[in-house]
């Protein structure tokens, strides 16, 4: 054999071994090596529910979107703040067939709390229907475990 085949040998052989290395330190860090500290940062873990609106940005009456998507946020944002300590807002993309068939689209706010009060929960929407005069919102609700990771342990 020549000195080229050799090393193309030696080469592969290398590519093999530094694959087998990848793969188990890969099989070792997916496997249940948890350490009783991250354990009792995951402790702290409660049952919350969750409430996410759907708030669409078209007028009622016109079906057309007659405030801008930042000046609805914005109202909506100080609404909220009125009766909740805290949210969460994105922006979506909405459709659905209305009742004569046709497709609407609209841009959509989503809000999401954690643990709020109905009667706060019930102002909010009240006042969002007034003010960006919506026929409706779609709320959805759900049970879930969260925490606050504060990286005072590795998982």
């Amino acid at each position: 054999m020549n000195k080229k085949n050799v090393l193309m040998k030696v080469i592969l052989v290398l590519l093999i071994l530094d694959l087998c290395a990848t793969g188990g330190v890969i099989i070792y860090l997916s496997g249940n090596h948890v350490s009783e500290e991250s354990v009792t940062t995951f402790s702290a873990e409660e049952q919350v529910s969750r409430v996410t609106l759907y708030i669409g940005t078209n007028d009622k009456d016109t079906y057309t979107q007659l405030i801008s998507l930042d000046d609805a946020k914005e109202t909506v944002n100080n609404i909220c703040a009125k009766y909740v300590e805290g949210y969460t807002v994105m922006q979506a993309n909405g459709g659905w067939v209305d009742e004569t068939g046709m497709l609407t689209e609209e841009e959509t706010l989503v809000y999401s709390f954690t643990d709020v009060e109905e009667d706060a929960l019930v102002s909010i929407m009240d006042e969002v229907l007034h003010e960006l005069n919506q026929n409706s919102i779609l709320v959805e609700t759900s049970d879930t475990q969260s925490f606050y990771y504060s990286g005072e342990s590795r998982f």
